[in-house]
Parts: C-alpha cells; structure tokens; sequence
C-alpha cells in the first residue's frame, strides 16, 4: 500500500516537473565557446560539447575561435581535417563559429580565403553582442 503512494507521489512529481519545465532556449540562456588551441583533442572537446548542447538543449551557441585556434578553420591545413568536419556539422545544426581577425593574421597568417565556409569574421560589432548579452555562459578551451 505504501509502495503504491509512493508511486503515484512520484508520478505527480514528473507531471508536475514536465508542465513547468522551460527549455534553456526559452529562458534565454546562451553558450559562448572561447576556443584557443588548436589541439585535437581539445578541439573535438570544445566542438562537440557545443553541437551536443544544440542538439539536447536547444540554445543557441557560438564557438569563438582565437589565438592557436584560428588554425581549425583553415582549410589548407591536413592537420586540421576532423576538427573542420566538426565545425561544419556544428554549423549545420545550427551553430555560430566567430573568428578572430587579428589572430587569424598575427598567429595563423592568413586571410579569409583560407576559411571553411560558415565562418563569420568577428570583432567588436560582431562577437562583443555575443558575447555579452543577458545569460551568456562562458567555457574556455
């Protein structure tokens, strides 16, 4: 008999917990990804934790790719292949890859040319918006 309160008081508790649940998108909530290796472990850490977030909890996400990790998004780079097969799967579920401009010219020596497509070329206009906005969390690679 206990069991069976026991039961229906749980079941109460998920109804409950599924008509009040808001989704990380309809609060507001937001992840920012500040990329800066261009090591591929830590590379395929960063991206695919960012994909695995759009895909489960549905919230808009940017990578921002700076210092070492410019080189991710370069093109002509052999190296580099997987982590830009991932990007372009985090770009097609939906995600915003930011790159930094002085970087990719002071550290990777190139140019947007050299650039898997998807790739937005940041500065203040572009990634400060972003990256400061209302419920933005922040993780660092």
């Amino acid at each position: 008999m206990a069991i069976f309160r026991l039961l229906k008081v749980v079941a109460l508790l998920v109804l409950l917990g599924a008509a009040f649940s808001v989704t990380a998108a309809e609060d507001g909530r937001k992840l920012f990804i500040n990329l800066t290796s261009d090591d591929g472990p830590r590379a395929a850490m960063a991206i695919g934790f960012g994909t695995r977030v759009l895909e489960e909890k549905k919230m808009p996400v940017t990578i921002f790719l700076n210092v070492e990790g410019v080189r991710l998004a370069n093109k002509n780079i052999a190296q580099c292949k997987a982590s830009q097969e991932m990007l372009r799967s985090f770009i097609k579920h939906g995600g915003r890859v930011i790159i930094c401009p002085m970087c990719l010219q002071n550290v990777g020596g190139m140019d947007k040319d050299d650039l898997i497509s998807g790739v937005t070329m940041g500065g203040p206009e572009v990634t400060w918006p972003v990256l400061f906005e209302d419920n933005v969390t922040v993780l660092s690679y």
